[in-house]
């Protein structure tokens, strides 16, 4: 069996030859509180079963060991993707479409098939206690025969912490509706099994930096008929804040008040209607007056259980997604609303930066454009942040093209350096719509149509996260981590830009020129990173260590 260190940042494909993509060196430099990855690809001319790995810790010389638990080990699963991004030039791309792409960070044992290239993960978390210094440690890989691969690293730590408290703030949408939670978990909404599963999400999405969590309002909020009036039970949408929160999830986003099937479909407002003693939930047009008064209702009762809570600090309210052409006054409408019942809430919502009508401009606290469509609006974006607004951006299908994104088949480059975009142009946030949009078969079928679409998504743009039934959790994915590799970067450029601003400035510069002129190489982007804990370590001494 040939076993080889090779870039985490570069991707591993079944056909790739042996000695592919080999390191230089097997050196790596980490801060402290930060993850490192390390990728070691394998390939073997006869088949073998039940390959696992074991991680000798890092020690340094005089024999103390860095880590010795909070260490993963993993293999890169393959799944399929059927089609390239279209409009994306073919430097662009890696792999070949239709082929089996690697993404999805699996259990091991692995099965090494003769004669493809496969790939372990092995990602360790640098304690904040770690002293600065040299350490050595290996990797040995084998089966319960025999050890087959012993391969040595270096990790240099340095003086550098990545802060506990995060700066950006980053949300995944996702979904654990009674549906999705039958058929990939085989649990109910609301069961006991159920708030296992939600506890163990937000302690995926918590290790990953995601610091806000999409609430469902409606699916949360129990009404109730009393007194001849409609009232409601916070239970539920309490357990599910606190749990989140618990694990270390800050920010609250309540799902959207304004909806629609697709974006084209008519808008609607989800409200609750009582029958008699019975409470249905029915859809009308935004300017129905029935609307207009259960959402007075309904907000009221909202804010004034998040006073009580005290989380209305913490609380941002979606109105709707990506309001467009007409819909812009039923936009206005519902944001008065918000605006009147829940006072000092901010909303937050997905626009397009190319069009901003009055309206989004007063009624949206927190905009939130898509890149690729804000290219010739910086100076705007810019004067919005200056103002004291915060302003983060989405990726949802686009953009394609020459630009970043964390599809399947852009390589993973791309992925890390979506958090630098952030510190580069001075947002503060990340949205994305696919944390688990699942079809029966995700390994299988990267490539959904939801809703009334009739092309197949980019791969990957649907989820980012896979199921995992045997665990209760998400299984996480290498685009995740190296997701939240970038998000570490962007806490290491925020903390030196309160020292040495123009020097922050000057990194992220060289990493992203522009919105589509930014470093390819992970070489030249491993230099680039090497300075930033380099500063970021110069910094920190700079202010007594603290």
């Amino acid at each position: 069996m040939k076993a080889r260190y090779v870039d985490s940042l570069i991707k591993v494909f079944p056909a790739d030859a042996p000695g592919a993509g080999r390191l230089a060196s097997a050196e790596f430099i980490a801060a402290r509180n930060q993850h490192v990855n390390l990728q070691i690809a394998l390939r073997s001319a006869q088949p073998i079963a039940g390959l696992s790995a074991r991680l000798e810790p890092p020690k340094d010389g005089q024999g103390d060991i860095i880590v010795d638990s909070d260490v993963s080990l993993r293999q890169v699963g393959y799944v399929v993707v059927g089609s390239h991004t279209p409009h994306s030039p073919s430097d662009e791309l890696v792999g070949a479409a239709p082929g089996w792409y690697p993404d999805a960070l699996l259990p091991l044992p692995l099965d090494l098939e003769a004669n493809r290239t496969h790939s372990l993960w092995v990602e360790i978390h640098v304690p904040l206690s770690a002293p600065p210094g040299v350490y050595r440690g290996a990797v040995d890989i084998g089966n319960n025969q025999q050890t087959l691969a012993r391969l040595p690293f270096r990790l240099t730590v340095a003086a550098a912490v990545v802060p506990v408290k995060r700066s950006l703030d980053v949300t995944n949408w996702f979904s654990l509706g009674d549906a999705i939670s039958r058929q990939f978990f085989g649990v109910a909404a609301f069961s006991a099994g159920w708030w296992k599963l939600v506890g163990n999400v937000a302690r995926v999405f918590a290790a990953h930096r995601q610091n806000v969590v999409f609430t469902p309002l409606m699916e949360l909020i129990q009404p109730k008929v009393a007194g001849g009036r409609l009232r409601y039970d916070f239970s539920n949408f309490d357990r599910w804040v606190e749990t989140f929160q618990a694990a270390g999830v800050t920010y609250v986003e309540g799902s959207h008040l304004l909806t629609r099937s697709y974006y084209s479909a008519p808008l609607g407002v989800p409200i609750f209607q009582r029958k008699g003693n019975e409470v249905v939930t029915e859809t009308l047009p935004p300017d129905s007056p029935q609307a207009s008064r259960f959402l007075a209702g309904f907000l009221s009762a909202l804010n004034r259980h998040l006073q009580r809570k005290g989380w209305k600090p913490i609380y941002f309210q979606h109105v709707l997604d990506e309001a467009h052409g007409n819909e812009i006054p039923s936009y206005g409408r519902i944001a008065a609303q918000v605006r009147r019942y829940m006072p000092g809430v901010k909303t937050i919502d997905a626009i397009d930066a190319e069009h901003i009508p009055e309206t989004i401009r007063r009624d949206c606290d927190i905009w939130v454009p898509q890149l690729g469509r804000f290219d010739n609006n910086v100076n705007l974006l810019e004067q919005r942040i200056a103002s004291g607004h915060p302003v983060w951006y989405y990726t949802c299908l686009y953009p394609q093209k020459r630009y970043i994104n964390r599809l399947m088949d852009f390589p993973l480059i791309k992925t890390r350096l979506l958090a630098w975009l952030d510190f580069r142009y001075g947002f503060t946030g990340f949205l994305h719509w696919g944390g688990n949009s699942w079809t029966p078969k995700p390994l299988l079928d990267t490539q959904p149509v939801i809703n009334n679409n009739t092309q197949l998504l980019p791969s990957g743009d649907a989820f980012i996260y896979y199921p995992d039934r045997k665990r209760m959790t998400f299984a996480s994915s290498i685009r995740m981590e190296t997701f939240l590799a970038g998000i570490e970067d962007y806490e290491l450029l925020h903390q030196l830009q309160a020292k040495r601003p123009a020097q922050a400035k000057r990194l992220a510069a060289r990493a992203i020129s522009s919105f589509t002129d930014y470093v390819r190489d992970p070489v030249a982007f491993r230099k680039i990173e090497s300075e930033l804990i380099a500063a970021a370590s110069k910094s920190r001494a700079g202010n007594g260590g603290k």
